[in-house]
């Protein structure tokens, strides 16, 4: 009984270092695309304004998007 605890714990001791960790891509790909400089979230609610009126479309697609990988990470 012993013996094989024993086995056991030096089994694990041994596999656990060698898997990468099940989020190591999405870092990676997290740091190679920065988000953009320029803050453009967006103003009020469900049913009004869907904007920022400081910020231009492309600004606002790139915000939009950075936005969309900070948040499914």
């Amino acid at each position: 009984m012993l013996r094989s605890l024993a086995c056991i714990a030096l089994l694990l001791a041994v596999t656990s270092g060698l898997a990468p960790p099940a989020d190591a891509g999405r870092h990676k790909a997290w740091r190679a695309s920065p988000p953009p400089l320029k803050d453009c979230t967006r103003l009020n609610g469900r049913f009004g304004y869907y904007g920022n009126p400081w910020c231009t479309p492309a600004e606002q697609n790139a915000w939009d998007r950075a936005e969309a990988r900070r948040i499914a990470r």
